[in-house]
């Protein structure tokens, strides 16, 4: 018996070290980003951002310019929601996809991916005001170098939802193997007995959900009645 203890023990203890590994193996899975095909897509964002620099991004103020805001742009009249978007667009873009490319993190390409949605959202303030400028900034209309970049911001942000919003095929590998785990760390053991106590529960058999309302109202109406139909089969009895 004591020998049979022991055993069980140990196999405890060995299932709980696999539950272990299991988790810890998957929170590392977790921090790297699996970029697959979209590593495409983000590299193209990158160099639409390059070329975005070089190029006008209102009139002659190029979108260096604009991230740096230099004098240039200040004279230009640039807009703070400009000034916004390229700022936002510089740190989704140009620095955490960047490092995101390079180091595969996860961190930096969840940030990136919120710079870039709220890249998108300043490029249609900064379009919209761009678009109702005054007579005396005629001259500067939007440049080619910001339809660029705005191209560069939605395809990051199409290729982070594709890649944050699914597992990669090791976390959902994982994921599965802890499934099977029968030794399950105190919240999924009480989890897992839940669930199999609910599969196991007959409501049929259970007295909580069996509705016998018609059958004691039956039973409460034959025992209030008892003399009553004792009268009637005596007189029903005919005299001899």
């Amino acid at each position: 018996m004591s020998s049979s203890n022991h055993a069980d023990n140990a196999r405890d203890v060995q299932g709980a070290d696999a539950s272990r590994d299991l988790a810890a193996a998957e929170k590392k899975a977790a921090r790297r980003m699996e970029l697959g095909g979209h590593r495409w897509v983000l590299l193209a964002a990158l160099v639409l951002f390059v070329i975005y620099l070089v190029t006008p991004h209102a009139g002659h103020v190029l979108g260096y310019e604009v991230v740096l805001r230099l004098p240039e742009s200040v004279d230009g009249g640039i807009k703070i929601t400009e000034y916004l978007y390229a700022w936002f667009s510089a740190l989704g873009i140009g620095v955490f996809t960047t490092l995101t490319l390079l180091t595969r993190r996860a961190v930096f390409g969840l940030i990136a991916w919120m710079f870039s949605v709220v890249t998108l959202i300043f490029s249609l303030l900064a379009l919209w005001l761009r678009q109702t400028r005054s007579v005396a900034e005629e001259d500067m209309s939007v440049g080619v170098g910001f339809f660029l970049s705005l191209i560069g911001v939605v395809l990051a942000v199409y290729a982070y939802s594709r890649i944050a919003l699914r597992r990669s095929p090791e976390q959902a590998q994982l994921a599965d193997a802890r499934a099977r785990d029968e030794n399950l760390d105190e919240v999924g053991y009480v989890q897992r007995e839940a669930m199999t106590t609910r599969r196991h529960t007959s409501f049929d058999n259970n007295p909580l959900f069996v509705d016998d309302r018609r059958q004691r109202a039956t039973e409460r109406y034959l025992a209030s009645r008892p003399d009553t139909d004792g009268k009637e089969d005596e007189q029903d009895t005919p005299a001899p």
